[in-house]
């Protein structure tokens, strides 16, 4: 299974969730989006692992918030055993 890992940035300081608590809106929009993120990660790679080494990938996500334009950025990182998974798993991603 993708290990997909989820952090989150506002106003450029890293959060935990658990952090955000007394913004309310703000907490439900991060939950929303995380669990939105790991439902399409997990639809996209699903199972996925590398064919030689049988290594799954694993998936760094950055949400990053900014609270003036009420906008979020999202980058991802993903690590793989090899290059050739790696270019699948990106492939993956992008579809």
């Amino acid at each position: 299974m993708t290990e997909v890992s989820i952090r989150f940035e506002v106003d450029g300081e890293p959060m935990a969730l658990e952090q955000i608590d007394e913004q309310l809106e703000l907490a439900e929009l991060l939950e929303h989006t995380e669990a939105q993120i790991r439902t399409q990660v997990t639809r996209q790679l699903g199972d996925l692992r590398c064919a030689e080494h049988h290594q799954p990938p694993q998936v760094v996500v950055t949400a990053q918030y900014t609270s003036d334009t009420e906008q979020m950025e999202l980058s991802y990182h993903v690590d793989t055993c090899c290059k050739p998974f790696l270019l699948r798993v990106v492939s993956a991603l992008n579809h």
